[in-house]
């Protein structure tokens, strides 16, 4: 039977979530594995927790044996060469608090869905859509999907690029058209000039409205955002629901195959802050936030560019609480480039350094439960890991040409001791992260931690004025391969030629005072870091991740329909089109036709070109109808709530977005 016919006998969970095997189960069919998160929040399953906690343990027995092994058998007995091996044991022993640190605060990551929203509660909905300059085939999606909404609500569409083709949408989606006459602040300007119009038609007399959703422009909401989540707010303590973050273009530049760079982030790490004295804080989109909570701490925090981390810790300190919604509830675009993803994850490291010094997170304790304590210190610190990278280079570098007795133990015994570390705390690790990770894809982009590393220190140190960076989304001019810092080939050679000097020194080639055990001591994490920068530098340079010349991502959909009356077969779809395979009939060399996807209405498209394919069958590129409002709206909803049945074999509630090849 088909694997995906079987997805739903391989990921009951009648006892609860378990994230690896339902991943898996989706992957292998195809599918994203977001959409093994459709499902209400869960409690995690029986075996899912056995296993990471016994990754957990694992993990830190590994490191703890290993260490007590180095210090009472292996460590020299006198002179300079002692001290120097302590500071490779000190240097050894750093991931240990991290992983204890990890292991307790991810033991338990269960989740709950809300009550229904009470009866008479009446919370009037605005989602709001901030936006700038992308264009129509990413915006588009997401405005047509979020006026198609239940329960009833309204769609604001913030639109800082003062676009008249926005205006003209929004018109025709059903969207309410919000410009200001100041550019200020960025998107926190931006959605407090909405909040301020919102309390001036209040005070005149209009209705209030109770609750925002917020949703970057490229993150299209699903039919259950609203419905799954307004329930929460029947607490009226409550502030903020935070929901995951998905990514539909599968090859993004964190693509590890399973659920990105972030999945670990928003299925292992968020849901483990479901507990007391704890909570999310707001991510900026896919979240709803209580409008009350927002003006008493004075709307959107504007002092620090991260104005979401910002505003959750006002919110805290004024007592409201937050809450993790574990659902996909909407899925955007993901970093396409290394230069995207760098500028991205830079703009959020120098935001949280920002956020530390401005707040003083190291004397917040005062109004900060201790959980919170350490999750935001700790989360804001961890932005200056790169530096921590480069003492994994340094210090063993420094250690090797030395040519200090770092060990007495011999260079067999100590490989077969550090690799058995090694691959236990790897294997321990990946359990306890519930296997959300990419052992492979993880060290290739933990490199991108060195240069905001030293970003995030200089800002530490000069405190210049930080300016908000847009993430570019759609195409660029040219297809360009990402560039590879300078820093990061000379670290390389660097790397390389310690190696080879090492090696060298061991066969007696070359003048070296350490001896075999030491030599390999110090030589096996230079080969740690050398692989961490290789596969960095790999993947910046891989074709993959070039820049792209199209607006609109395509999703791969082999699906029956009808082209002009002619029986055809889906090759892909996008917002900006779509090729379609003909299978019988006599179809038009040009012009317009129409479309018919399955349980939708009939598309008017252009013919763009028509070509043979090797098995004597033709295929035809179409484009949409530029300023057709109704042909956008009708693909987003298709893509993105799509009709049941549609895809044979798709399971119901999975939106054709989801698919990575055919079904």
């Amino acid at each position: 039977m088909h694997a995906i016919e079987n997805l739903r006998a391989g990921t009951e969970r009648p006892t609860g979530r378990d994230t690896q095997r339902e991943t898996s189960a989706y992957t292998k069919a195809g599918i994203a594995a977001w959409a093994a998160q459709l499902g209400k929040p869960a409690a995690e399953a029986p075996r899912s927790r056995r296993m990471a906690h016994l990754g957990g343990v694992s993990a830190i027995a590994a490191l703890v044996l290993y260490l007590a092994w180095r210090i009472i058998f292996t460590l020299p007995t006198g002179g300079a060469n002692v001290v120097v091996a302590w500071v490779l044991v000190a240097f050894e022993a750093l991931p240990l608090f991290g992983i204890v640190l990890k292991t307790i605060t991810i033991w338990n990551i269960d989740s709950a869905a809300p009550e229904p929203p009470k009866q008479g509660a009446g919370l009037r909905t605005a989602v709001l859509i901030p936006t700038y300059n992308e264009p129509v085939e990413v915006l588009s999606p997401t405005v047509a999907a979020a006026c198609a909404l239940q329960p009833a609500h309204e769609t604001w569409v913030l639109d800082d690029g003062d676009r008249p083709w926005v205006a003209e949408m929004c018109r025709s989606f059903g969207a309410r058209y919000v410009r200001r006459p100041i550019h200020e602040h960025a998107k926190a300007g931006n959605m407090n000039h909405a909040l301020e119009l919102m309390a001036r038609e209040e005070a005149a007399g209009r209705e209030a409205i109770d609750i925002i959703a917020v949703l970057d422009c490229d993150h299209v909401p699903l039919p259950n955002f609203l419905t799954a989540t307004l329930g929460w707010f029947n607490d009226e303590e409550i502030a903020l629901v935070q929901g995951p973050q998905a990514f539909y273009n599968s090859g993004a530049f964190d693509d590890d195959g399973i659920a990105g760079e972030q999945g670990l982030f928003f299925n292992v790490l968020m849901p483990a802050r479901n507990v007391a004295g704890a909570g999310p804080f707001w991510c900026g989109s896919t979240s709803l936030l209580r409008v009350k909570a927002l003006r008493e701490v004075g709307g959107v925090a504007t002092e620090t560019i991260t104005e979401d981390l910002h505003t959750t810790l006002k919110l805290i300190r004024r007592g409201w609480k937050t809450v993790y919604h574990h659902q996909t509830l909407a899925v955007g675009l993901a970093p396409a480039t290394a230069e995207q993803y760098l500028l991205q994850r830079r703009r959020w490291g120098m935001g949280a350094m920002q956020i530390l010094a401005y707040e003083r997170l190291w004397k917040a304790k005062s109004w900060l439960s201790w959980r919170n304590f350490h999750e935001y210190l700790n989360g804001t610190l961890w932005w200056l890991e790169g530096l921590a990278t480069l003492l994994a280079f340094f210090v063993p570098l420094f250690i090797l040409f030395s040519g200090a007795q770092t060990t007495t133990a011999g260079p067999v015994e100590f490989t077969v001791a550090f690799v058995a570390m090694f691959v236990i705390r790897l294997w321990g690790t990946k359990r306890l992260l519930r296997h959300q990770i990419h052992w492979p894809t993880a060290f290739a982009l933990r490199i991108f931690r060195i240069p905001i590393g030293l970003a995030c220190s200089w800002w530490l140190i000069t405190r210049r004025t930080l300016e908000f960076q847009v993430t570019p989304k759609g195409a660029s001019n040219e297809r360009l391969r990402g560039h590879v810092p300078l820093m990061i080939y000379v670290m390389i050679a660097v790397v390389i030629l310690a190696l080879l000097y090492a090696a060298a020194g061991i066969w007696g080639w070359v003048p070296w005072a350490s001896g075999p055990g030491s030599t390999v001591a110090s030589g096996l994490w230079l080969a740690v870091a050398g692989m961490v920068l290789l596969l960095g530098a790999l993947r910046i340079r891989a074709s993959e991740y070039s820049t792209s010349r199209r607006d609109a991502y395509r999703f791969s959909v082999q699906v029956p329909v009808t082209l002009a009356g002619c029986r055809g077969e889906l090759v892909d779809i996008s917002m900006g089109g779509a090729a379609v395979r003909i299978l019988s009939g006599e179809l038009p060399e040009s012009g317009p036709v129409r479309l018919t996807l399955p349980g939708a209405a009939p598309l008017t498209l252009h013919i763009v070109r028509t070509w043979s394919t090797p098995d004597g069958g033709r295929t035809v590129s179409l484009r949409d109808l530029r300023g057709e409002w109704a042909i956008y709206n009708a693909i987003a909803l298709w893509l993105f709530h799509t009709p049941p049945g549609a895809v044979p074999g798709l399971p119901d509630g999975v939106p054709v977005a989801a698919l990575r090849g055919a079904p």
